[in-house]
């Protein structure tokens, strides 16, 4: 093959097939779909007003719970205040109360013939430092 031939023949190509776009097929300004017939085109627009209005019935719940916890709670520390005031008063009851005998005061005393043994224990060492002066 000499040199002429070899540049001559090259491989024709063909310009590359197009697709062939439908002429009647147009996209809606609104709701961005494609359609063929105008007269029959419905446009669907997209809202989330059921996911919101789940969400809003998920928070109402959530709001309901905190309110019950929150009472329940509160109804419990005044239970726990109510106790802890019964137990205070019987306390305080406790000590308070009167004992049997009259309080008596050992350094006080003038009986004679007393026989608290403070009373005794008392005059003893008082006659014993009396005499010890």
């Amino acid at each position: 093959m000499g040199l002429i031939k070899r540049t001559v023949r090259k491989k024709v190509t063909r310009p590359a097939r197009k697709r062939a776009e439908r002429a009647t097929s147009r996209e809606c300004p609104h709701c961005h779909k494609r359609y063929t017939n105008p007269l029959t085109h419905v446009c669907t627009v997209e809202t989330d007003f059921a996911k919101r209005k789940r969400a809003d019935g998920r928070a109402r719940k959530r709001e309901e719970a905190r309110a019950r916890k929150k009472a329940a709670a509160e109804r419990r520390r005044a239970a726990a205040a109510e106790r802890r005031k019964k137990a205070a008063a019987k306390r305080s009851g406790a000590r308070r109360r009167p004992s049997a005998r009259p309080a008596h005061d050992y350094r006080l005393c003038r009986d004679g013939d007393c026989k608290s043994h403070a009373c005794a224990a008392y005059k003893t060492g008082y006659e014993d430092g009396l005499s010890d002066a």
